[in-house]
């Protein structure tokens, strides 16, 4: 757990992708059907194995260490990042695998650093979520050179989707608000088999966001580079 105060940097500055880089939006009539997100063919990646040829940075021959870096100076992924004041670069429900997004991201965007410099590991800590340790999110599609935004957005979801234990429900302050939260969400599901198989799962971590569901993005903090706020809303 985190025990220090952590202060946030008023603005994120983002990196977007390198400019030969295609735009990451898609129509939905352009997307092959698939119910996840697929591994990167064996063409997208370099013939050393490392990265991805789509990234502005494609390989890291040093680790890159957190106390190397002013906090002050670190990129975010312009689909993560936090923007107060317009719109999230993805419209994202986080009760949602990332899978579900691929109407909107083009397929290698996923595998784009999430951080520049890119970082092996990161933190996320979401106010709402206290109770619980920060998210960790480790490289995991990029031969383990970088935090990609797959790795992102594939740890939030499945940090949230942790079944949450009679005591820590028993210990919340706002059960009434959690219980609708959770109907809200299952109830949705139009398959009945589905929706009743989801009903029996019980409670999860994201229904304690009590219906703040909506990925607003990252921002920085300045307690490190590799630690981020998660922000979200209804």
């Amino acid at each position: 757990m985190i025990n220090k105060r952590v202060q946030f940097a008023p603005t994120n500055i983002v990196y977007s992708p390198i400019p030969s880089t295609p735009s990451p939006c898609r129509s939905t009539s352009s997307l092959p059907s698939s119910p996840d997100i697929p591994t990167p063919p064996p063409e997208l990646e370099y013939s050393m194995g490392g990265g991805y040829p789509r990234s502005p940075y494609p390989r890291q021959n040093d680790e890159i260490y957190p106390d190397q870096i002013d906090p002050k100076s670190m990129q975010i992924h312009f689909l993560l990042a936090y923007a107060p004041y317009a719109e999230p670069a993805l419209a994202y429900d986080l009760t949602l695998h990332p899978d579900s997004l691929n109407d909107q991201v083009e397929f290698a965007t996923f595998y784009e650093p999430a951080t520049q410099p890119p970082m092996r590991s990161i933190l996320i800590i979401c106010p709402q979520l206290k109770q619980w340790d920060p998210i960790e999110v480790t490289a995991a599609r990029s031969n383990g050179e970088y935090v990609t935004v797959v790795d992102v957005l594939t740890a939030i979801y499945d940090h949230l989707r942790s079944a949450v234990s009679h005591s820590e429900y028993a210990t919340c302050t706002e059960r009434q608000a959690v219980d609708a939260a959770w109907l809200a969400r299952w109830i949705r599901i139009q398959d009945a088999e589905l929706r009743a198989a989801e009903k029996m799962k019980g409670v999860k971590r994201v229904d304690f966001l009590l219906g703040q569901n909506r990925f607003l993005g990252l921002s920085g903090t300045l307690r490190g580079p590799d630690i981020w706020e998660l922000n979200v809303s209804r």
